[in-house]
Formats: structure tokens, sequence, C-alpha cells
């Protein structure tokens, strides 16, 4: 550990700047599971898409201090960056916490300042304590906004997934998947479109998690089709998911070419 002169200064430093030294640095390592990971690269960009922040910190830290000699810069550079870019979302949630807690006592009936409460709660790795937050803004489904309310009911979803709960968390992702947005005031009447009713795009994250909740439950042919509206709809899909279906028998990015070569010669519709 710590081979890397510059992974050592940087953590060096890092460590220092909040009062901690070298023993804090192994505890971290040894918590993180670092080594029992597959791909912990994959893992640690995964994560830091996902916000959640204190894990993907953890990770970073303790990938930058197994780091070899030999090491790329390129590869330290970007890690430093994850970590520094997880840091700040950290102090930015630490510092917003009490406010949202606040709020959500005062008005409790208020589902987007519940859902508020739980993105931040997710980024301080208090998932407990999110769930709840999540749980009780869905109970006020009016005073949240399409963004929010998929967001919950996928972040529930992913607190199943982690526990191995997979039907259970294929359930909530599918809900976060279709959930449409509410037609706007007054818009009684959409417009004519000639008898044809043009499908809503399913939400790109939940449709994610859905292909990954169908993988870890060996599904392949679901995970096919899945996979093939995902190319519709939102593209290629992320390495992370990838290769959680490559696991599975599926090679998403040969599939996603034979897409694009059929689209194209169908004239680029969308098949």
């Amino acid at each position: 550990m710590l081979e890397n002169k510059w992974a050592k200064e940087y953590l060096r430093c890092l460590f220092e700047e909040s009062g901690k030294g070298p023993r804090d640095l192994e505890k971290l390592v040894d918590a993180s599971g670092i080594y029992d990971i597959e791909y912990p690269l994959l893992e640690i960009s995964f994560l830091r898409q996902s916000e959640q922040a204190t894990r993907c910190f953890d990770l970073a830290v303790a990938q930058l201090a197994v780091c070899r000699e030999t090491e790329p810069q390129g590869l330290l550079a970007d890690l430093i960056q994850t970590v520094e870019d997880c840091n700040g979302k950290i102090l930015s949630a630490k510092g917003r916490l009490p406010q949202l807690m606040e709020a959500a006592d005062e008005d409790p009936g208020n589902g987007e300042n519940l859902a508020c409460l739980g993105f931040v709660l997710n980024v301080l790795d208090d998932h407990a304590a999110a769930l709840t937050a999540f749980t009780r803004a869905l109970e006020h489904p009016d005073s949240l906004s399409i963004d929010c309310h998929r967001d919950c009911l996928n972040n529930i979803g992913w607190d199943h997934y982690m526990r191995g709960e997979y039907e259970q968390a294929l359930g909530w992702f599918e809900h976060a998947c279709r959930l449409k947005q509410a037609p706007m005031q007054g818009d009684d009447n959409p417009p004519d479109r000639g008898g044809e009713i043009e499908p809503e795009k399913p939400y790109s994250l939940a449709l994610e998690n859905v292909l990954l909740a169908l993988a870890k439950m060996g599904r392949l042919t679901e995970a096919t089709a899945r996979l093939q509206e995902y190319h519709r709809w939102s593209g290629r899909l992320p390495a992370y998911e990838s290769f959680a279906l490559e696991k599975l028998g599926l090679q998403p990015d040969v599939i996603y070419i034979r897409f694009c070569i059929e689209k194209h010669a169908s004239g680029g519709k969308h098949l």
C-alpha cells in the first residue's frame, strides 16, 4: 500500500487536513472491500455517476492507496479528481442537511422537501434514514415533481437491490421507469396525432437498474428485450450495466451495433 509517491503525498495531505493519519487510512482501505471488487475502477465510475458520494470517496481513496508506482498519471489524476468531487459533494450535503431536516419537520406533508432530504442523506451514506424520507415523500405524491417522484421510487428499489432483494427491487425500478408526467392543468385534449399514441420515453436510470436486476436473477429473455428498448430510447448502455449483462451471456455492444445498422437500413426509424 502507498507505493505510488504521488498518491502517497496526496493522501497524506488529505488526511492531515482533516486531523487524521495513516492508521485512519488503513482502516478506510480495509473497510472499503477494495480487494474483493473485481473491477474497482468500473465500480468507482458507476458510484460517481449515481451520486453515492461517500461510498465513491472511500473506494477512490482506497484505490489510490493501492496504486503501484508504475500507474499512469492520467489514472491518478482521475482518481484524485473523483476524491475531490466526492469530498465537495459530502461537504455540501453536510451543510444542507440541517436546513432540509428543519424544512421536513416544519412541513411534513411536503413530499419535495422529504425527497430532497433523502437525496442528501444518501450522499452521506445514511441509507436507513434516506429510505424513511423517500417512503414518507411518496405518501404525498401531489407535492412531488415527476423527477423527484421517479428518483424516490428508484432509490427505494436500489435499497432492495443492495440487500439482494432483486424481485422487490425490480418492481420499484419498473414503477419508476413507467411513471408518467401528470397532464398539465387544462390539457384535457392532447394534440391529434392521427390516431397514433406516441409511447413515452422510459426513465433511463430506472431502466438501467431494471437491467441490473434482471441480470442478477438470470432472466436472459427479458433482459434482451429490455436492452433493445433501452437502445431505442437512450442509445448505448453504460459500461457498468453492460458488464453485468455480459456475465449473463449477452453482448450489449454487439446488440447496439446491430441495432444502429438495422435502424439506418430501415430509413432511420425506431425499430
